[in-house]
Formats: C-alpha cells, sequence, structure tokens
C-alpha cells in the first residue's frame, strides 16, 4: 500500500473509532434515560394516549421527558446534539430503485462528528424504536437498513430500541428470537449475530451485530431491550 492510501486507511480508521466513541455515549444516555424511569417509578398509561400510536407514545415519552434532557448533560459550546422524532430523511430503495421517505423514529445530530465526516455533511444517528410484540418485525426493521442508500450522510451505525411488554420474555430470550430469524433470513448479510455489548456497569440488555448493506458497505447496529412490563399499563 503506498502513503496515499496508507493515510486514507488510517483517516477513516479513526473516524469510524471517534464515530463509534460518540455513538456509544448517546447510548449510555439512552440507558441513563431508561434507569430515571425505573427509578421514578414511572408508568405509562396507554389510556391516556389519545389517538397517539402505542409505540409513537412509548417513544415520545421517551425522549421528550428523558433523553433529550440527558444528552444535554453531555453538550459543550462545540459539541452537541440535536434530538428530534419522526424526522424524514430520503433514500433510495436497492429493492425498487426509487426514492423513498423514511420517517426515523429517533433522530440524533452529533455536531462533534462534522470536523470528522465534513464541515458540508450533518452526521446524525437514526434509532428505530419497536413494541416487542412480533420479533419478525423487529428484524424486519433490521432488514430495512440494509436495503436503503441515504441521499445524505448516514453513519455506519444503527440503532434498534426494542420494548418488552410481554412478561414472558426477557432481552435474553429476545436476543436468541432475533439470531433465529437472522440465521434463517435468505436476504440480510449477517457478520456478526447479535451478541453482548457492555456500554455500562450493570446493563445488561445492550448488544451489538454486525451486517452488510446491499450495496456491500459495513453496518454496525447497536440494540437496547428494554424491561417495560412493569412500566406500561394497557387499555
Amino acid at each position: 500500500m503506498n502513503l496515499k492510501g496508507s493515510a486514507f486507511t488510517k483517516n477513516r480508521s479513526e473516524k469510524l473509532a471517534l464515530t463509534r466513541k460518540r455513538v456509544k455515549m448517546i447510548f449510555v444516555a439512552v440507558i441513563n434515560s431508561y434507569e430515571d424511569i425505573i427509578k421514578e417509578g414511572v408508568v405509562f398509561d396507554y389510556s391516556k394516549r389519545g389517538k397517539v400510536k402505542q409505540e409513537d407514545f412509548l417513544r415520545n415519552r421517551f425522549v421528550d421527558d428523558y433523553l433529550e434532557a440527558e444528552l444535554s448533560l453531555k453538550e459543550t459550546n462545540t459539541e452537541y446534539f440535536t434530538t428530534n422524532k419522526e424526522v424524514a430523511e430520503e433514500y433510495i430503495s436497492h429493492v425498487d430503485g426509487e426514492l423513498h421517505n423514511d420517517p426515523i423514529d429517533i433522530h440524533i445530530v452529533d455536531k462533534a462528528l462534522k470536523k470528522a465526516w465534513g464541515s458540508k455533511t450533518k452526521p446524525y444517528l437514526a434509532i428505530e424504536c419497536k413494541r416487542l410484540g412480533s420479533i419478525s418485525d423487529y428484524v424486519g426493521d433490521t432488514q430495512k437498513f440494509t436495503e436503503r442508500d441515504y441521499t445524505r450522510l448516514r453513519l455506519p451505525f444503527e440503532g434498534q430500541l426494542g420494548f418488552i411488554e410481554n412478561k414472558s420474555y426477557n432481552h435474553q430470550i429476545v436476543s436468541e428470537k432475533i439470531n433465529e430469524k437472522l440465521v434463517e433470513s435468505s436476504t440480510i448479510t449477517t457478520n456478526k449475530q447479535l451478541e453482548h455489548l457492555f456500554l455500562k456497569e450493570g446493563c445488561k440488555y445492550s448488544y451489538v451485530s454486525e451486517h452488510e448493506r446491499m450495496d456491500k458497505t459495513f453496518m454496525c447496529v447497536y440494540h437496547l431491550f428494554l424491561d417495560y412490563t412493569n412500566i406500561v399499563i394497557s387499555n
């Protein structure tokens, strides 16, 4: 490898290392938010959600009441996060070749990554939320990540947040069922199945998996499976 190629490889390696560090910081903030919900004994009553979908109701409470404040604690004058819900990003589908809109459940822009990825970019982390009633639907979100080529810079790291409401499930059972689906899948190329990822002391429900997009690029997915069995009050 020549010096120019070596410098490019080093630059990319450093950029990915910084990005991974920042993404992990975001997910620690997600964990802290969940722990605050537990400590405060908060319950989310579906009967009070009005016309809001159950999944959106849980996401809204999580982001608006906890995550935004938690991320603000990590901000400085030059490094800050912009957190939004249902932000639409355009992508070209590798399935039909058409331009589509993707409404992202939790859309987090990290200004600290602009220098690494380019001053004209707007690096963002996408986190999809899912009530874990169907493992197939959850894996379906992973598949969508692999099929899409986004028109703006999207980090090679994705997030999936699963709300466990079924008392017969726990994070270990869920991760095993997801891995079974990944093995069976003929449409998702999985380089590393879900395995536990240490993010914070005492957190056993964090996982990571690695996949290949249809354009052959690398993709890392962070998974958090939150026990909501005693947090949600069903209608």
